[in-house]
């Protein structure tokens, strides 16, 4: 049969980047939220290439940066050359003035070959980002190693601080829209289990810590999604994680670590703390990674009854902002006339308005340090309770609903019921294994796996429990949060639009 082609299993990593070169203000929101100095946690961002979009963030705006300051540069030779020819004129000097008005005359298409220069530049990296043989990160130059090596660490990720602003509707932030939420039917867990020769065996006592572990190994293997990625997580409530002490949060003035001593992750299964509680996060990609399917699942353990609270999200493809324009689908001779129509637009109004760009970027940076400043002075005077929780991810920004296509919905579900199952039959043999009966969860399996609902026909908001772990379905409600969203490219808020829509 023919090998039909498929998606890049980056692809939607490399759809941000390129977004990243097209749109300022996105550059801005990726470098705001995982580059610059700051206080709240991040969201997890679920199936995106971090340091392959902080990379091409960085070198846009590097690109855009030079632009500016060649254009600013020319707005200052303009200015000045307008003055004193002029002055030279009006003193009777005409040639001398009339040379330095020439020189006014020629910042525009000097101003318009840094600005062709520029817009090449940003179509040849969107364009190389269409490329699968070479790696999205890989384009681009390297970040500081410092910045690296903690976006790295959000990968291996195993504690999510939320903030008070996502606590009543997402606290799994980052993880998209919610699914299906339930606590299934305890069962009994404290019957011995049969010898096979008669008689009974001694059971062999655990923990719900030791059945997170066991689901967290076998899981992958018994969904059979060769793309499952199952981990612990501790997730803490934004103002109690300083609670944690150094471990979490070894400076309060900085962000709290993604990252801290298994022994925290376990404590959280067995004996929840305040506002802390430890999930087993389930989490596979569909084709491209276009959509992200995660389940969140936390053991109730009560001897001798135990149960397993459900939470299933699903974050949809990227939205239409980040859909590449028609153009570069073109020729290359093609995109160097759009190049050139871009820097004809953009010459004169980038001259005139580049001392404005370069105030208003510095004023909104200014703005950020001095509230980051004052925050940081109450904590220092030893105010309590800051919110260290994230209410989102970039990714979950990102995602639109709409964009979700009959095959994601089917795929989707398949995932989570594979889950569902595969969660049950592991629970069994981790039951099996401690010499534990399982006739009681094996009598309710199957009814948990016909009647556990997975709603696709629209974005479920306000919950209602109905009967048999079926979850009705309120007014649509996206996560909380804010950003730019998943809409048409735009400016971040605060920020103007630059003249003839350029980045």
């Amino acid at each position: 049969m023919p090998a039909l082609p498929q998606y890049a299993d980056d692809l939607i990593t490399r759809q941000m980047c390129a977004t990243a070169h097209l749109d300022a203000a996105f550059a801005r929101e990726v470098l705001e939220e995982y580059a610059a100095d700051g206080i709240r946690s991040v969201g997890l961002p679920f199936g995106v290439n971090l340091v392959a979009l902080v990379r091409h963030a960085l070198a846009a705006q590097n690109r855009r940066g030079r632009r500016d300051r060649r254009l600013l540069a020319l707005e200052g030779t303009l200015a000045a050359a307008l003055v004193l020819g002029v002055t030279a004129v009006v003193n009777h000097h005409t040639g001398f003035g009339t040379a330095l008005l020439l020189v006014a005359a020629a910042v525009f298409p000097v101003a318009g070959f840094v600005v062709y220069e520029s817009e090449w530049a940003l179509r040849r990296a969107v364009v190389d980002l269409k490329n699968p043989r070479v790696r999205a990160q890989e384009q681009v130059p390297a970040a500081e190693p410092a910045l690296e090596t903690g976006l790295k660490a959000l990968r291996s990720a195993n504690m999510v601080v939320y903030g008070l602003e996502a606590e009543s509707e997402n606290p799994f932030v980052g993880s998209g829209w919610r699914i299906t939420e339930a606590v299934w039917s305890p069962f009994d867990v404290g019957r011995p289990a049969q010898a096979l020769g008669g008689g009974t065996l001694t059971p062999l006592p655990f923990t719900a810590a030791d059945l997170h572990h066991h689901l967290a190994k076998e899981m992958p293997k018994a969904t059979g999604l060769s793309s499952l990625r199952a981990r612990n997580r501790l997730y803490v409530r934004g103002p109690n994680v300083a609670a944690l002490g150094t471990d979490a949060l070894p400076d309060p003035t900085r962000r709290p670590l993604p990252t801290i001593p298994s022994s925290y992750v376990k404590s959280g299964a067995v004996t929840p703390g305040g506002g802390m509680e430890t999930y087993l996060c389930l989490w596979t990609a569909g084709a491209g990674g276009q959509v992200m399917v995660s389940m969140h699942l936390r053991a109730l353990l009560n001897p001798p009854k135990l149960s397993w609270e459900v939470a299933a999200y699903v974050l949809p493809p990227l939205g239409p902002r980040f859909r590449l324009p028609a153009e570069y689908s073109a020729s290359e001779s093609r995109l160097r006339l759009n190049a050139v129509r871009a820097a004809v637009t953009f010459a004169v109004p980038g001259v005139l308005g580049a001392a404005r760009r370069a105030l208003s970027r510095r004023a909104a940076a200014a703005s950020r340090a001095r509230d980051l400043e004052r925050v940081r002075k109450e904590i220092r005077r030893g105010h309590t309770g800051y919110d260290y929780g994230s209410t989102n991810s970039l990714r979950e920004r990102a995602a639109h609903w709409r964009e979700m296509g009959y095959g994601e919905r089917r795929d989707a579900q398949n995932y989570f019921k594979l889950m569902v199952q595969s969660v049950l039959s592991c629970t069994a043999a981790f039951l099996e294994s401690r010499n534990v009966d399982t006739a009681d969860l094996n009598h309710q399996q199957q009814q948990i796996v016909s009647l556990q609902t997975f709603n696709f026909n629209g974005v479920i908001g306000q919950l209602q429990a109905g009967a048999h772990n079926q979850m009705n379905v309120g007014q649509p409600m996206p996560p909380p949060g804010g950003g730019i969203g998943a809409g048409v490219p735009g400016n971040a808020p605060g920020v103007p639009a630059s003249p003839a829509g350029l980045p």
